[in-house]
């Protein structure tokens, strides 16, 4: 009888798996336990939008990382990309006493805490850390950016960065950084701004800990013979087993209205690029 992953050691959770989960645990089970994912894009329009987003990440770690050439092919495929650059330019002047760590993966294990946070960019400013992360999906949708803001602030993406970069912040900056010199930029392009700033705390980590075990717990402990899938039907127009269930093709127009679904779908492309 094969094991169960779950109880695997190098089993980790992500936000997005976390978030899967609370989704729709069926979900959680296909994608990450029996490890199938989309094939190809959904749609033109969708991957054309994804492939412009993982471009921008490509361009600005080679920015950081003080790489000048850039792939002329993605600048003359994708306009935006120039737009978007010169933004994170102006926003972005390196300084040489700071340290730069651009698309960072940064692994934990601590019991069941088995996390994986990936960061589109860590800035190290002595004994203070700043977390970066991109979203270049923001302005075209209906969603107004204060309304992204104040989801994001409370979003198990910052839940998830937050807790495991100060649990192994002696690693990224040669010593242990307290939580109050901790913070989170949600940042985007265009049009240029910061999204959401989030200020950690040992309040904040305590509760960020708090609320990632117990989903944990809530993964290792589900029965998935139990599944009630009307529990969870809403959410199965924009899934990708949506055939598999109901027999039914997925609404790929309410796909790219989906700000949680193209952020989902532009995390797992770029888990291939870098």
């Amino acid at each position: 009888m094969d094991r169960d992953l779950r109880l695997a050691d190098h089993f980790l959770y992500t936000q997005h798996s976390l978030a899967t989960f609370d989704n729709c645990p069926l979900k959680f089970k296909k994608r990450y336990l029996e490890n199938l994912k989309w094939d190809s894009f959904p749609d033109e329009a969708t991957r054309k939008s994804i492939e412009a987003g993982n471009n921008f990440h490509l361009l600005a770690y080679r920015y950081f990382m003080g790489i000048e050439t850039a792939p002329v092919e993605a600048l003359e495929k994708y306009p935006e990309l120039s737009r978007w650059m010169e933004s994170l330019m102006k926003r972005f002047n390196i300084n040489p006493e700071f340290k730069y760590l651009p698309e960072y993966k940064l692994r934990m294990s601590s019991g069941e805490m088995k996390l994986e946070a990936n960061f589109d960019l860590l800035i190290v400013k002595h004994d203070h850390i700043e977390i970066w992360d991109w979203k270049t999906h923001g302005g075209r949708g209906k969603v107004s950016a204060a309304a992204i803001g104040k989801k994001l602030r409370s979003s198990l993406q910052t839940m998830v960065y937050m807790y495991a970069l100060k649990e192994q912040s002696r690693l990224v900056a040669g010593e242990e950084i307290k939580a109050s010199n901790i913070s989170m930029h949600y940042w985007q392009p265009e049009p240029a701004m910061t999204l959401a700033e989030i200020k950690y705390s040992d309040a904040l980590h305590e509760h960020f800990g708090n609320i990632i075990r117990e989903k944990i717990r809530n993964i290792l402990n589900y029965d998935f013979n139990s599944f009630d899938k009307d529990m969870y039907s809403k959410h199965c127009r924009v899934c990708e087993f949506n055939w598999f269930c109901n027999n039914e093709r997925v609404d790929f127009s309410a796909m790219q209205e989906d700000e949680d679904i193209m952020l989902e779908l532009d995390w797992e492309r770029a888990e291939e690029v870098y």
